[in-house]
């Protein structure tokens, strides 16, 4: 069964993913008729590596970079060398954190407010390693009961620095707090009416990459914002883990080309609303 729908995603999703120029993809078909688990299993087991040759892209992203993170330290595991080569390029660059990240406050003796207060301070940090402002904290607690009002802050946001690249999780990241990421963010961007790139990064979860980004020169401040998290760190290694990742990562391009790479699942902002509408539609 497995073989059957890999065979059927394979006929799907190819034809779209060698053109960067058409960003397709997901578009071109109907999810009504992909099992979206099945489509998230091949995505979660890098399925399309073996055949996908990803368009290698560089920084500057845009004129204004916005970092959209569910949880403090996604930011920097799923996308901190595309920040730290965007900051180095001269371009703006800012982060927004929706969640408050207390949801594990009473398992390690914390009040949420403490909690909340100590993983922002990390963030913080992080941030500062690349010598930009602190992070927009939004502080929700509840992303899918406040996503509303989430969506509408970060419209102003976006507006406020008149963003255009942005950079989200992976549209069917594993976690349920990303995928509602992605909600608030589709909807944010509904209002903009000037040209968005739109890239979607991995945490808990490999994306579909048609994009990959080398990041050998900026790899040492991605390792520095990663040891911002202390209290993430202390649960699992994502120093470790994020770098071998993207050591990983590096196999997609020629040898010898670079040791360290991120990868993206790149398209506008129009591609993406719709995008997102369908991966919603199909989960309900």
């Amino acid at each position: 069964m497995i073989r059957e729908y890999a065979r059927r995603l394979y006929r799907i999703l190819v034809p779209f993913l060698y053109s960067r120029s058409q960003f397709k993809l997901f578009l071109k078909a109907s999810l009504g008729d992909i099992d979206l688990r099945m489509l998230a299993l091949a995505s979660s087991t890098d399925y399309f590596s073996n055949f996908v040759q990803p368009i290698r892209i560089q920084a500057p992203f845009g004129k204004s970079m916005v970092v959209i993170a569910p949880h403090q330290d996604d930011e920097a595991i799923g996308c901190g060398g595309a920040l730290a080569l965007q900051v180095r390029s001269g371009r703006n660059a800012s982060i927004v954190l929706l969640q408050d990240g207390g949801d594990e406050h009473e398992s390690l003796g914390h009040t949420r407010a403490e909690m909340t207060a100590r993983r922002n301070a990390e963030s913080t940090r992080c941030a500062a390693v690349l010598g930009i402002e602190p992070p927009a904290f939004l502080n929700h607690v509840n992303l899918a009961a406040e996503e509303s009002r989430a969506s509408e802050e970060l419209e102003r946001i976006i507006r406020e620095r008149r963003a255009d690249a942005v950079f989200v999780p992976f549209v069917l990241d594993g976690h349920p707090d990303h995928r509602t990421a992605n909600s608030i963010t589709a909807a944010a961007l509904r209002g903009i009416s000037w040209p968005v790139r739109v890239f979607q990064y991995e945490v808990w979860g490999l994306c579909i990459p048609n994009v990959l980004l080398p990041i050998d020169d900026v790899i040492d401040d991605k390792i520095r914002m990663l040891q911002c998290f202390e209290l993430a760190n202390k649960a699992i290694d994502y120093v470790g883990s994020t770098k071998g990742l993207n050591m990983y990562h590096s196999r997609m391009l020629g040898a010898g080309e670079c040791a360290y790479a991120e990868r993206f699942f790149e398209v506008p902002r129009e591609e993406y609303i719709a995008l997102v509408d369908r991966c919603r539609k199909a989960e309900q």
